[in-house]
C-alpha cells in the first residue's frame, strides 16, 4: 500500500522519542525517574495522580518497549488519519489509551483492594495455615519458593520469629502489588491495531519474518488471540500488562462502531 508518514502521527512519534530520550537523560545524569511522576500508579499507591491516565501513554520501559509501539504506529497509524482526519484520529488514540489504562488500573485496584484485607486479617491472626491460603490464593509459584520456611513455620507456628518472618512476608506482598506503574503507549497501538484491521481487513500486508503476505484480519486477530492467551497464562515474571492490550482493542472496537454507524468494509 502506498505510505505517507501524517502530521498526527509524526507529532506522535516525535512526543514519545522526545520523551523517551528526556527519561533517559535524567535517569543516567541525575537519577531522576520520571516514570515515577508520569507512569500510571496503582490506586493505594501514595503516588497515583488523575493526569497519570494520559501521561502514562508517552512513558515507555525501554528501546525495545518504545520501538515497538512506535513502529506499530508508524505502520498503521497514516493510513487511518487519512481516513479519519488528524483530530479524530488523535482523539482516538487518547480514548483507547487512557481507556486501556483506567481499565487496569480499575481491575488492579479490586484485586489490591481484596488482598489488603486478607493481609489485614493475616496480621492479626498469624498462623501457618492462614499464611498458606494467603500465598496460594495471591501468588502459587511465591508460595512454593517458600516452601521450606512455610514448612518450619508449620512445626513451630508460636515460634516468634516464624511468626514475624510471615507478617513480614504478608507486607511485602501487598506492598508489591499496590506499587505497580504501568507505562507505555501498548494499550493506544492495540486499539490502532484493531482500528485498522476493522475498517480496512483486507489490506495485504507484508512482514520481514514471515514469507507471505497476510490479511489484516488475521494479523489483528492473532494479535488478540495472543494477547488473550498470555493474559490467562499469567506468568509471575511476565510484566506486560496483557489486559490493557485488550482493554485498548475493545475501546477501539466501541469506538469505531459507534463511528462508523454500522457501515461495513471500506477497502
Amino acid at each position: 500500500m502506498h505510505f505517507i508518514l501524517t502530521p498526527t502521527v509524526k507529532n506522535l512519534l516525535i512526543a514519545n522519542f522526545g520523551v523517551f530520550v528526556i527519561g533517559t537523560v535524567l535517569s543516567t545524569q541525575n537519577g531522576i525517574d520520571i516514570n515515577a511522576y508520569f507512569g500510571l500508579h496503582s490506586y493505594f499507591s501514595d503516588h497515583f495522580q488523575p493526569y497519570q491516565f494520559v501521561t502514562y501513554i508517552f512513558m515507555h520501559g525501554g528501546i525495545g518497549h518504545i520501538f515497538s509501539n512506535m513502529f506499530a504506529l508508524f505502520i498503521f497509524g497514516p493510513l487511518l488519519e487519512k481516513y479519519w482526519g488528524g483530530k479524530r484520529f488523535l482523539f482516538f488514540y487518547l480514548f483507547t489509551g487512557v481507556g486501556a489504562g483506567l481499565s487496569y488500573w480499575a481491575v488492579n485496584a479490586y484485586e489490591v483492594y481484596h488482598l489488603r484485607e486478607a493481609v489485614n486479617f493475616y496480621l492479626q491472626h498469624p498462623n501457618p495455615e492462614e499464611f498458606v491460603k494467603l500465598l496460594s490464593g495471591y501468588d502459587r509459584d511465591i508460595y512454593r519458593s517458600l516452601l521450606p520456611q512455610i514448612e518450619a513455620f508449620s512445626e513451630y507456628p508460636t515460634d516468634v520469629q516464624a511468626i514475624a518472618w510471615s507478617k513480614d512476608r504478608a507486607r511485602e506482598i501487598y506492598h508489591y502489588a499496590s506499587s505497580f506503574s504501568m507505562v507505555g503507549a501498548s494499550g493506544s497501538v492495540y486499539g490502532v491495531l484493531m482500528a485498522f484491521g476493522l475498517l480496512f481487513p483486507n489490506t495485504v500486508l507484508q512482514y520481514f519474518f514471515i514469507p507471505i503476505p497476510i490479511k489484516a484480519k488475521y494479523v489483528v486477530a492473532f494479535y488478540g488471540l495472543s494477547a488473550l492467551y498470555m493474559q490467562i497464562k499469567s506468568a509471575p515474571d511476565d510484566n506486560v500488562a496483557h489486559f490493557a492490550h485488550l482493554a485498548g482493542m475493545v475501546f477501539a472496537f466501541i469506538l469505531v462502531r459507534y463511528w462508523s454507524k454500522r457501515r461495513d468494509v471500506f477497502y
